[in-house]
């Protein structure tokens, strides 16, 4: 059963350094509170991941900035640098490139496309939003197959219609006589 679910307080995946006030002091249980996260991960990051805190009282005091400030390095490091040939797997949780250096691209609008491929590691589908300008730059490093875009079910100009059009009028005028 998810905490939810149990009525329990429901943990964010990342806590967001945009929810810390700067000019406020936190307590580990406070900034627990307003993140989203357990209070033993608050006191985790004081000890072993350099978040720096006044530890001469209990309890220990943590500066909003400096709060703010280690959640925003945190961010910056995960954060990935992608090849312009590369996807990023979501299962693997790395950049990729395409397995057999095969990769299909989608037109979706006049300007981009998808770009979508295997990985090499675990096979699962990749996908990458890309500029139609970058195509050719993508090209010379992996080979990429330009698919048709899916049609529109229903085009502007032969829209389907299941009442012949002097029986719609004919049910209009009923209407509006009653």
């Amino acid at each position: 059963m998810r905490p939810s679910d149990q009525g329990g307080p429901v943990m964010a995946k990342r806590p967001s350094p945009s929810r810390i006030k700067t000019h406020n002091i936190y307590t580990p249980a406070e900034a627990a509170d307003v993140l989203g996260v357990h209070k033993q991960t608050v006191r985790r990051w004081i000890s072993h991941h350099g978040l720096l805190a006044d530890k001469t009282q209990r309890p220990w005091l943590i500066d909003g900035g400096d709060l703010k400030a280690f959640l925003g390095h945190r961010k910056r490091k995960r954060r990935r640098k992608l090849e312009l040939h590369q996807c990023f797997c979501l299962s693997c949780k790395e950049p990729r490139e395409p397995d057999g250096k095969l990769a299909d691209y989608v037109h979706q609008t006049p300007t981009s496309g998808m770009l979508t491929a295997l990985c090499p590691s675990c096979g699962c589908l990749m996908h990458k939003v890309i500029r139609r300008s970058s195509l050719e730059a993508i090209r010379a490093k992996i080979e990429v197959t330009i698919q048709r875009a899916d049609p529109r079910l229903v085009s502007p100009e032969d829209t389907p219609s299941n009442v012949p059009f002097e029986q719609e009028r004919e049910c209009d005028v009923k209407t509006q006589s009653k």
